[in-house]
């Protein structure tokens, strides 16, 4: 009957297409969903990083891991090398013996039905031996020389030096020397003094240095002079510098949610304090500030110099007045500081962080308006590459005036591999080119896939690309032919804006660095991604890329970059428990670009104090954001038997592994989650929101800039990408192709849009649909569209108004704008209803997630209680059905629920939320007979159960054996050390009278830390590993006397914890390398209070 109405739903579609009628958003029915909810779907299991390289690799541990994952209900495994350790003993990547054993392993997992994935890389990212300088990353470099005009000039330039010694030439670029040109502390004499001894002033101010400077610490209040006196005036308009970087760089802190607010907002940020500032003087006794010296923060790459601009100012005297920079916490306060040059040329301010050689979003510039003299003039640039031979020696005959001729060539950015076995350790592969993504597959992949195939081994499913961790880069080898052809015109005169330089002004020169950062976002998209997407596809493989991953590191458009594979991918840490935005960006791109699988790293860098209720709120939320499928970071290959924890993945636990004391007991939760992702990939996401992140690369959703979106809506994000490839406007609606579409457009609040993004959202919005945000102004901008401002302005002028007040409305065809006013409000005068609202506070308030999928007869909602309060009240739904259902993914059991109201506005029911609860309400037309919903709440009649139980702690696991506790406690509040730091199960035993009648009889436990096997007269009954903590345990009892046995795992790290101070031979546990201390907290373990919580139903 299935497959007669799929054949009828394809004869549907097939008239819908010779019609011209719109296509069904989806195919996918309620019949579906339930199919795959009540029989768990290997195709939806978790699956797992299996990182190898730690240790040895024997054939028994890769057979007994493998087992172990098929035993809990894992899916697959990603075979990965990937190290943090010493390394002892582990096996040469590609060597005769990790062959046979990359072999076996595909084998095993091919016996046990498990799916088989390698990764693109020995180690991360994308490497190895095979990657020369021609094939790594690069960055665009100068040098420069002054010349006097009016005569013919023989001479080799300067090569851009760098540490690897390997450059290639780009070209050569002259142009008439604006105001300053070529004048700095390097060039004229300067004569340097300070108040602190042991500091080489000379070569702190030596742009040619190799060596850094240690300012020490003055004290509180006090300074650090560093004194530049010059022999003549000197006009200052930039100062360069290199510092030793502290704290996280925005683009390396993690987007979590957070409250609207005006500056950036992420894990790990903090403001740092700046340097000291430039000062200025006449007379060298009264000095007046010139500009604040910022510091520089840490990002991946590890970028250190910094110019900043400020208006010219002129004197004799200069100097760093260097204080309170350090933080009480720092464990090395001392300022690391080289290569300072003060100079007459203006510059762009902050132009590294622009021309991308360092990865920071860009906000705003704040270079001054220097004069058209301070300047240099396009007209005036020259392309004199033919001048200059093969050995670097230029012969040019130099016209009238002095002349700036700058030498440009690429060098490698350093880049390499990390965290691989070390023989095939090597550069990383260039990010911007398709030959070394080739090369990198030829190298790595090519030979896994070849090895496999020859061996009849054909279970290589698919390739993994870890997040993007290597640093930027700016250039590569043919990055001028590639920007000529996608941003229209050549980039060649403009290249000395790339090295700070002001052309024309500083507007050109910022919309030339836009287009510069556009075209690496762009490149890296579809030639590092995009290429290895293709060479997946050639060979029958999915790639799963997390492209760029959640630390943008490199100029680039995550959303865009995930469209480009088949299964994008994000990532959620422990560290981030309320949600990390990485993997909404995943979602949103999976929705935008319509691809099945919204993937996500999962549970990195788990402890093993984690439990699987820890474990699942993170999964919870992730679901609610859009994600559908899990991949465990990681689980550590143990090779041997008997060890616990045994491998700890170099000290980083990946814990998720059969030598887990709570392993035995998880198949519950690989279960949740793989009914859950199963629901979450039927239908299409329903979605009222669409956030306009722009396309200033690097992009990515910034909790800061974010509206305040109000409760009971959702939200995909996009960038210019899919705005101008991706969306048209039907009625009201924002469309995508696949057929799914939003009903309100959100702006960036900085009103940062192209004039390319405007002119589409002016036309959507003529035909019909609605935008929120503010009148754009000053914003970044495409070189493209130089000359351009008056038709921006008129597009802004028609979608806002000449004067728009602070807060308004405009009708502009058949669409709407509004600004100024809560978006709240906003949306309330568009009418679109909130997908979900509550009868007391909002979702938001509340902290309930959701996420909402529409299949052809069924609205389907997953709500995830994010908050450790129960909560119940009356919610109303936007879907409509004649019944309504609540799916429990924890049971796998599904029932009726009965509909309080419904109306055109919705559907309204009575929920009970536990704490940290999840579960999915439907709604459909569909008429099922399922068992009402009867709500388990702990004011049901209950009875605590007293008296003394008999626990047993395994002799082998260092327990006592049989003990006896008058009362249940914390068992690591024991007196007795092998109860205190007992790990591994203890099994509770008690005989109870109790009277079932008609009743339905829980067993309600709390968090019996961790995880709990229940049997009632010998047979299992259960597992409880989560909220709410109960058990149903009717269908067991008989009248009168019952036997309760509850097993009871707790933490690996308890006993971990007491054998660090013991003999090695003393030890119950061995972990390599050793991952607790004798001071680490103990995790509260066992039976607290059981009760037995009765529901009558008479």
């Amino acid at each position: 009957m299935k497959n007669s109405n799929k054949l009828f739903l394809f004869a549907i579609l097939l008239l819908a297409g010779c019609t011209n009628t719109p296509k069904p958003v989806t195919t996918d029915t309620l019949a579906d969903a339930v199919f795959g909810f009540e029989n768990v779907q290997d195709s939806a299991r978790t699956k797992t990083w299996w990182f190898h390289g730690e240790t040895e690799t024997t054939k028994e541990g890769i057979t007994a891991d493998l087992e172990a994952f098929k035993r809990a209900g894992i899916g697959g495994v990603v075979y990965y090398d990937q190290t943090h350790g010493p390394m002892d003993n582990a096996l040469p990547a590609f060597s005769p013996e990790w062959w046979e054993m990359l072999r076996f392993s595909a084998k095993e997992a091919e016996r046990l039905g498990l799916t088989f994935e390698v990764n693109v890389s020995n180690g991360f990212v994308a490497g190895g031996p095979w990657i020369t300088y021609e094939h790594g990353m690069k960055y665009l470099a100068a040098t420069e020389r002054k010349l006097h005009g009016g005569q013919y000039f023989e001479g080799k330039l300067e090569v851009p030096a760098n540490r690897y010694k390997y450059s290639q030439d780009v070209a050569v670029i002259a142009f008439p020397a604006p105001v300053g040109g070529g004048i700095s502390s390097a060039t004229e004499k300067v004569t340097y003094s300070s108040n602190t001894g042991g500091i080489n002033l000379e070569n702190l101010f030596n742009p040619k240095s190799s060596t850094v400077e240690q300012i020490p610490v003055p004290g509180e209040g006090k300074s650090v002079y560093i004194n530049l006196q010059f022999e003549d005036e000197f006009t200052a308009r930039s100062i360069s510098y290199e510092v030793r970087p502290k704290g996280k760089a925005t683009t390396s802190a993690s987007n979590i949610p957070g409250p609207p607010q005006e500056t950036f907002f992420g894990t790990g940020y903090r403001v740092l304090p700046k340097l000291g500032e430039l000062e200025v003087s006449d007379d060298g006794v009264n000095y007046t500030p010139v500009c604040d010296l910022q510091p520089i923060y840490q990002a991946l790459g590890g970028w250190r110099v910094k110019t900043l601009s400020f208006p010219a100012v002129t004197g004799k005297y200069f100097r760093l007045n260097l204080h309170d920079w350090w933080e009480k916490t720092d464990a090395s306060p001392d300022m690391q500081l080289a290569r300072v040059v003060l100079q007459s040329t203006a510059k762009l301010d902050q132009y590294e962080e622009k021309a991308g050689f360092y990865p920071e979003y860009i906000d705003s510039d704040h270079t001054p308006a220097y004069s058209a003299k301070e300047s240099i003039d396009a007209s005036r640039i020259l392309n004199i590459s033919d001048k200059m031979d093969a050995e670097g020696v230029l012969r040019w005959d130099v016209p009238e005036g002095d002349w700036i001729i700058m030498r440009f060539a690429y060098v490698p950015t350093g880049a390499s591999i990390k965290h691989g076995r070390r023989n095939l350790m090597g550069r990383e592969c260039d990010k911007l080119s398709v030959a070394a993504a080739e090369l990198q597959w030829k190298n790595y992949v090519g030979p896994i896939l070849d090895s496999l195939k020859v061996a009849g081994i054909h279970n290589l499913s698919g390739v993994v690309m870890d997040s993007h961790e290597a640093g930027s880069q700016n250039w590569t080898n043919n990055f001028i032919e590639e920007f000529t052809r996608r941003q229209g015109y050549d980039p060649t005169l403009y290249l000395p804006a790339m090295m700070g330089y002001i052309i024309n002004d500083p507007q050109t020169s910022n919309d030339f660095l836009f287009d510069i950062r556009r075209n690496i976002a762009d490149m890296v998209s579809d030639n590092y991604f995009g290429t290895f997407e293709r060479l997946c596809n050639e060979n029958g493989l999915t790639l799963t890329a997390q492209a760029i991953g959640n630390a943008l590191c490199i100029p680039a458009d995550p959303i865009q970059a995930k469209s480009k594979v088949t299964k994008p991918q994000g990532e959620f840490w422990p560290i981030h428990p309320d949600g990390m935005y990485d993997i909404k960006e995943c979602s949103s791109s999976a929705h935008l670009y319509n691809k099945h699988t919204a993937s996500a790293e999962a549970y990195t860098d788990a402890k093993y104090s984690h439990s699987a209720a820890d474990l699942k709120t993170l999964a919870d939320y992730a679901f609610a954001w859009g994600i559908n499928e899990l991949v465990i970071c990681a689980s550590a290959y143990q090779p041997w038997q008997g060890r616990y924890p045994g491998n700890t993945g170099g000290g980083r636990h990946y814990c998720l592994n059969r030598n887990n004391t709570w392993w035995e007991y998880s198949a519950p939760f690989w279960d949740y989650q793989a009914r859950i992702a199963y629901v979450m990939r039927q239908g299409k996401p329903s979605i009222d929101l669409c956030v306009y992140l722009g396309g200033n690369a690097p992009v990515k959703i910034l909790t800061y800039k974010l509206p305040d979106i109000p409760g009971g809506y959702d939200f995909d994000a996009f960038t210019s990408d899919a705005l101008l490839t991706r969306m048209s406007a039907k009625g009201s609606r924002i469309m995508l192709p696949d057929g799914t579409g939003y009903n309100m457009m959100i702006l960036p609040r900085d009103g940062d849009i192209t004039l390319e993004a405007l002119r589409k959202i002016a036309g959507m919005v003529k035909q019909g649909i609605r935008i929120y945000g503010p009148k754009p102004t000053v914003h970044f901008e495409s070189n493209r569209e130089a000359g351009k401002k008056e038709e921006y302005t008129r597009l802004a002028d028609e979608l806002w108004g000449e004067t728009p007040a602070a807060h308004g409305s405009n009708r502009v065809g058949k669409g709407l704008v509004y600004w100024g006013m809560p978006l709240s409000e906003a949306i309330g005068k568009v009418i679109v209803t909130p997908d979900i609202k509550m009868q007391t506070g909002n979702t938001k308030d509340n902290m309930i997630y959701f996420a909402h999928r529409k299949l052809v007869d069924a609205d389907i909602y997953f709500m995830a209680n994010r908050k450790d309060l129960a909560e119940e009240t009356t919610f109303t739904f936007s879907a409509h059905g004649k019944s309504a259902q609540l799916w429990n993914p924890v049971t796998g059991k599904r029932y009726s629920l009965r509909m309080k109201e419904s109306n055109d506005t919705g559907t309204s029911i009575d929920l009970y939320m536990a704490p940290r609860e999840a579960f999915f309400v439907v709604f459909t037309d569909k008429q099922e007979e399922l068992p009402a919903m009867e709500w388990y709440k702990p004011t049901n009649q209950a009875e605590t159960i007293t008296g003394a139980w008999d626990v047993y702690f395994d002799t082998a696991w260092g327990g006592p054996g049989n003990v006896v506790f008058d009362e249940l406690c914390d068992w690591t509040t024991s007196a007795d050390p092998r109860i205190k730091y007992y790990s591994g199960t203890a099994v509770y035993k008690k005989t109870i009278q109790i009277e079932p009648g008609d009743d339905r009889i829980y067993l309600d436990m709390g968090n019996p830390g961790l995880i709990a096997r229940v049997f009632v007269n010998s047979q299992e009954a259960g597992v409880v590993w989560c909220s709410p903590w109960n058990l149903d345990i009717t269908r067991y009892l008989t009248n009168g006397e019952n036997n309760l046995e509850i097993h009871v795992a707790n933490s690996l790290m308890n006993r971990m914890i007491y054998d660090v101070s013991l003999p090695e031979d003393k030890r119950i546990t061995y972990a390599y390398p050793i991952i607790a201390s004798k001071d680490s907290p103990l995790v509260p373990s066992g039976l607290k209070k059981v009760r037995i919580v009765r529901e009558n139903h008479n």
